[in-house]
C-alpha cells in the first residue's frame, strides 16, 4: 500500500472520536490517524504542527466550534481537507462549512464507513491530482540537477532552489530512486521493477540512454517493500529525500558502472601499466591522421581499457567517446551526423560502445582512402599515394619515395605525373592544403598551428601555397566559409 495520508480527528465525546477510529480500516485504504482532539483550541494547535491532510472535525463544540477552526485553519495557510460532522437541527452550520472550504459535511446519526470511505477516497484523488500537477514542476529541476551530474554545468545555489509548490508537496515525503541502462528508448517501470500502486507519485526522467524513476511515498519503509526484482540491472536507492536528492541520484548511477563493465560487482582501482588517458587518445587521433586503421583499433582498445582501470563513470566513457568521434569526423571532412549522439547514448554496455567507435573509425579512414583520394591503377604509385596520406606531416622527399617502392627517382616521377596528373611533391601538397582546409573549417587552431600539423615548417610558405591553391589566404577561407 501507498504511503499514508493523515487524519486528524476532532470531537469533544471521547465515545464518538473512539466509534469513527474504530469504523475504517484506515491503514487499508492508505490513510493514519495522526492525532486526536477534544476541543477546537486543542485541534488548531494540532493542526499548526502536524498539518494533516484531512480534518474530521464536528461542528459544535465547546469554546472554538468547528466553523471558526476551518477559518483560523485557513488564515494559518493550512490546506486541510476538513469533513465536518453535524446533528440533523445543525445544516445552517454545514452550509456556513461549505462557504469557509470544507471538503462535505456528514450526519452523525447516519455515519458509516461506507458514507466516511466514499468522502476519503474522493478525497483521496483530489490530493494525488494535486501532487501530480505539482511533481510537473520538478522536472526542470531534475534537468538541472542532470546538466551538473553531466558536468556540462554548474548548480548555483539559485538552480539548486526547488520549485515552492513541489516543495510544499515533497518536502515531506520520502523517494526511491532506480536507474536503468534504457538504452535508445525510456524504460518502463515494470521492467525496473517497480510497482506503481505502492507509492504516491512516480516519475520517470530519460535522458542519454538511461531512466530514473522518482517514486515518492510517504514514508521510509523496508527496502524491498515497494520494489520487485527487475528484469535489467539497476541502481537503487532507498529512502532519499529532496535535499540529498542530487548526491542520491548519483549514487544510483554509480551502481551502474558496475553492470557497464559487464560485472557483478566493482573491483577497487587498480594499478595498470597504461599511458594516461590523454595521451591515449592523442594517439588515437595521431594513428587516424596516418589511416592506420590496426593501430587505431589496438589503441582504441587500450583507451577503454584505461577508462575501465581508472573507473570511469559510464556518463564519463560517453562522453569521452562523442568527443573523440566530433574530433575524428572533423578530421575526415564529414560532419557529425544528428544521430552520433543518440547512437552513443543508448549504448548499454562498455563493449557495445567500443564496438561502435571502432566501426565509425573504420567507415571514417575507407571514406578518406575511397572518397578523397583517387588511386590508380599502378601499384607502386598507389604504395606513394598511401605512404603519402599517412605520413603527410612528415618532411616527405620524392627521394624518400622512391626507395619506399624501389624504383629509380627520374621513373618515378614520370609514372607519377601521368597516372595523377601531378609531380609527388605536388599531390602531396594537395593532401596538406586538403587537411588544412578541414582543420581552418572544423577547429579553433590557428593558422600557425595548423601550418605545423599539415606538414609545412614555415608559416608564410604555408600561406603563399594555400593561397596559390584556394585563391584565398587561410584566415579568409576560414572567414568566408562561415563554418
Amino acid at each position: 500500500m501507498m504511503g499514508m495520508w493523515t487524519v486528524l480527528l476532532v470531537e469533544d465525546e471521547g465515545f464518538v472520536r473512539e466509534a469513527i477510529r474504530e469504523t475504517v480500516d484506515w491503514e487499508g485504504h492508505g490513510f493514519c490517524v495522526a492525532g486526536e482532539a477534544g476541543d477546537g483550541r486543542e485541534a488548531l494547535s494540532a493542526i499548526l504542527a502536524l498539518k494533516p491532510d484531512v480534518v474530521i472535525a464536528d461542528i459544535v463544540m465547546p469554546g472554538m466550534d468547528g466553523i471558526e477552526l476551518l477559518k483560523e485553519a485557513r488564515k494559518a495557510g493550512i490546506r486541510s481537507r476538513f469533513i465536518m460532522l453535524t446533528a440533523m437541527s445543525h445544516f445552517d452550520y454545514a452550509r456556513d462549512a461549505l462557504q469557509y472550504g470544507a471538503f462535505n459535511y456528514l450526519l452523525k446519526l447516519s455515519l458509516d464507513d461506507e458514507v466516511l470511505l466514499d468522502n476519503l477516497a474522493r478525497i483521496k484523488g483530489e490530493l494525488l491530482e494535486e501532487l501530480r500537477v505539482a511533481g510537473e514542476a520538478l522536472y526542470p529541476h531534475y534537468h538541472r540537477i542532470w546538466s551538473g551530474i553531466r558536468g556540462t554545468s554548474l548548480l548555483a545555489p539559485e538552480d539548486q532552489a526547488i520549485p515552492v509548490a513541489a516543495a510544499e508537496k515533497f518536502g515531506s515525503l520520502k523517494l526511491d530512486i532506480i536507474a536503468v541502462l534504457s538504452g535508445t528508448g525510456s524504460s518502463s517501470a515494470d521492467q525496473a521493477g517497480i510497482r506503481p500502486d505502492a507509492y504516491l507519485v512516480v516519475q520517470s526522467f530519460y535522458e542519454e540512454g538511461q531512466t530514473t524513476f522518482f517514486c515518492w511515498k510517504c514514508h521510509s519503509e523496508d527496502e524491498h517493500a515497494h520494489w520487485n526484482k527487475p528484469n535489467r540491472p539497476v541502481g537503487l536507492v532507498v529512502g532519499s529525500c529532496m535535499d540529498r536528492l542530487a548526491q542520491d541520484w548519483r549514487r544510483a548511477l554509480n551502481q551502474l558502472n558496475c553492470f557497464w563493465y559487464g560485472r557483478e560487482a566493482c573491483p577497487m582501482t587498480e594499478d595498470h601499466k597504461l599511458p594516461s588517458i590523454a595521451e591515449l587518445e592523442a594517439e588515437l587521433i595521431r594513428c587516424f591522421e596516418e589511416r592506420n586503421q590496426r593501430k587505431c583499433e589496438e589503441v582504441a582498445a587500450q583507451l577503454w581499457e584505461g577508462m575501465e582501470a581508472s573507473s570511469f563513470s559510464h556518463m564519463e566513457v560517453k562522453m569521452l567517446a562523442g568527443h573523440l568521434l566530433q574530433i575524428l569526423a572533423m578530421l575526415a571532412g564529414r560532419r557529425s551526423e544528428d544521430s552520433e549522439g543518440s547512437r552513443i547514448h543508448s549504448a548499454i554496455s562498455h563493449e557495445s560502445l567500443l564496438a561502435h567507435v571502432l566501426q565509425t573509425i573504420r567507415d571514417h579512414i575507407r571514406y578518406l582512402k575511397e572518397e578523397q583520394v583517387n588511386f590508380t591503377d599502378h601499384p607502386e604509385v598507389n604504395r606513394v599515394i598511401q605512404y603519402m596520406l599517412e605520413h603527410y606531416k612528415e618532411n616527405i622527399k620524392v627521394a624518400d619515395l622512391a626507395k619506399l617502392v624501389a624504383i629509380n627517382v627520374d621513373y618515378l616521377s614520370t609514372v607519377f605525373g601521368k597516372k595523377t596528373g601531378l609531380t609527388p611533391i605536388a599531390f602531396l601538397q594537395n593532401i596538406r592544403i586538403e587537411q588544412a582546409k578541414r582543420l581552418l573549417l572544423h577547429t579553433k587552431l590557428s593558422v600557425e598551428e595548423i601550418a605545423f600539423q599539415t606538414g609545412f615548417t614555415d608559416g608564410a610558405y604555408f600561406i603563399k601555397v594555400f593561397k596559390r591553391m584556394a585563391g584565398l589566404t587561410p584566415s579568409s577561407f576560414r572567414r568566408e566559409t562561415n563554418i
